[in-house]
This record gives C-alpha cells, sequence and structure tokens, in this order.
C-alpha cells in the first residue's frame, strides 16, 4: 500500500494508477514515478548512476496540465550528471531507464519532485508533475582535474594544443587562446612549488606545459590577448628552461609591441648569448633599434613642438 503522508507529514497529491493512460510504475520507486513511452528509444543500452545526459524536457502539472518550465524555450539540450542529485530524485531514478532517442513523459509524486515546500510561485507544494522527457544521449562524465593521473592531464592539454593550433593557422587568435588557456589549466599546476630539479611528473608534463606557453603567448601577441599575461607565459617558460631561446624571442616581440624597446633589446642580447648565430635574433634586434630611434625622433619632435 503507498503510503498517504510525506516524512514530514504532509499529505501526499498521488499520481495516476499504475497502467492508468498507458502508464507504467518505474520500479524500485513504489509508485512514486510512473512512466508513458510515447516514442521507443533505439537499443537496450540505458544510461547509468554518473553518466552525463543530454535531454529536452517540458515539466507541466499533472493536476490542470499548466506548463512551468521547458528546455525547449531555451538553446540548447539540457545536460546534467545523472544519479547524483543534481536533479530531482523522480529524475535520478527515471531517466536511467531510459533508451537512446526515446521519449516518455514521467510523473513524479511530490515525494520524487519537490515535496510538500513545492518550488513557489509555479510548483504548490505537494504537486505531482508530468515530465515530457527525450533523451539523446549520454557520456561518462569527464574526471575532474584532481582526480587525474598525469598522462591523463597531458593528454588532455596536447588535444587541447591541437585545438588551439588548428584555431590558430586559421587566424582565430582569440579563440586559440580559449584553447590554449585550457590545456594548461590541466598541467600547470603540476610545477607549483618545483625547486631545482624537476619531478618525475613535471618532466612527463614539461613539453606540452612549454609549447602551450609559448603558443598563448604568441596568439595574445597576434589577436587581442593581454600582453601582460604573455610576458607571464614567457616568464613561466624560462622558470622551466632558463636557456628556451624562443620564450626570449617571444618576449621580445612583445616588449617590442608594448614600445618597450629597452626591455625587448634585452631579450634578444640574451638570446643571442645562448645562440650567437641565430639571425632570425640578430635581425629583430636590428629592427628593434630602429623601431626605438624612430620612437625617440618623434617624441623629441612632439616635445619641441610643445614648447615652440
Amino acid at each position: 500500500m503507498l503510503p498517504s503522508v510525506g516524512p514530514d507529514g504532509i499529505p501526499l497529491q498521488m499520481p495516476a494508477d499504475a497502467g492508468n493512460e498507458g502508464f507504467f510504475e518505474v520500479p524500485g520507486t513504489d509508485g512514486g514515478i510512473l512512466k508513458k513511452i510515447l516514442r521507443e528509444g533505439k537499443g537496450d543500452a540505458t544510461p547509468a548512476p554518473g553518466n552525463m545526459v543530454s535531454v529536452h524536457y517540458t515539466g507541466t502539472l499533472q493536476s490542470d496540465g499548466s506548463k512551468f518550465d521547458s528546455s525547449r524555450d531555451r538553446p540548447g539540450t539540457f545536460e546534467f550528471q545523472v544519479g547524483i542529485g543534481q536533479v530531482i530524485k523522480g529524475w535520478d531514478q527515471g531517466i536511467v531507464g531510459m533508451k537512446r532517442d526515446e521519449l516518455c513523459i514521467l510523473r513524479c509524486r511530490s515525494d520524487y519532485a519537490y515535496g510538500a515546500s513545492g518550488s513557489p510561485p509555479k510548483i504548490p507544494g505537494g504537486a505531482t508533475l508530468d515530465f515530457e522527457v527525450e533523451l539523446f544521449d549520454w557520456w561518462e562524465k569527464e574526471k575532474d582535474i584532481w582526480e587525474m593521473s598525469t598522462q591523463e592531464k597531458v593528454e588532455k592539454a596536447e588535444k587541447c594544443k591541437d585545438e588551439g593550433n588548428t584555431k590558430f593557422k586559421a587566424g582565430q587568435f582569440d579563440s586559440s587562446i580559449v584553447s590554449y588557456d585550457k590545456g594548461l589549466s590541466y598541467v600547470k599546476d603540476i610545477f607549483d612549488d618545483v625547486g631545482g630539479g624537476l619531478p618525475e611528473d613535471a618532466v612527463l608534463a614539461q613539453p606540452v606545459a612549454v609549447a602551450l606557453s609559448l603558443n598563448v603567448a604568441q596568439a595574445k601577441l597576434k589577436g587581442n590577448g593581454d600582453l601582460k599575461s604573455a610576458i607571464e607565459d614567457c616568464n613561466f617558460v624560462l622558470k622551466l628552461d632558463p636557456s628556451n631561446t624562443k620564450a626570449f624571442f617571444r618576449r621580445a616581440q612583445i616588449h617590442t609591441k608594448k614600445a618597450d624597446f629597452q626591455s625587448a633589446k634585452g631579450d634578444l642580447q640574451k638570446l643571442l648569448e645562448i645562440d650567437p648565430k641565430n639571425s632570425d635574433a640578430e635581425a629583430e634586434l636590428k629592427r628593434v633599434t630602429v623601431n626605438e630611434a624612430k620612437a625617440m625622433k618623434a617624441e623629441k619632435a612632439m616635445f619641441s613642438k610643445m614648447f615652440s
């Protein structure tokens, strides 16, 4: 026999009997969730607790059919992790029994929905709710970074680097920054508090961390990125590899764009100490020197005009 009151003593609004209107009881719910299939799904597989699912839904009051919410009124599908309490209990227990492309109605008694308090103003306390749910797909939720091994972090970072490179080559500099920064978020913390010698996990992550940092600095230089943070990206590389000529060259370019010609020349001179035959650095140093002279001449002319 089904309970007539909830745990708090509030009378429950009971859903229609199982079998009525084509509904049947979802196993293990004591009649708290009834289901009616509107369109059969494909295959036999169903999502497991912990999976991410993609759905569309429309929620109505069972008492009068009035709509209180629908994902179809918003762009995109609704995605959530099923079975961990992110949504009402009726969804957590009802959606795990759905197949891909299935369309159904889940009728959720109030103790499987919003309980005695409801969700004012649209959902009164003790209300039974109908949800028309369409399940599109499900997939395993990506691990949180803290759950990943170093190898998994490196693989994620490599994928982001490849995505960023594709965007960069297409001239999508600002979009590539997003990909590169996401890649760095997987591996940069590995290098926190690293002293003299790098531990094994840092050695594994260093190549992709260096590549991502140099690439994102270049993207910020080419696009509308923050030049101060681009310098910090180069500084990070030089912390890991003090003789990295690409980092000195990139940082010099950024200093030049900021009209900090002295810092730019300093970086290029350090680069040439490491690699005296670097023709790109020699050419860049000449260019910076010329630009500095032009800037000084223009500044002198401006001051002469001001005080003439």
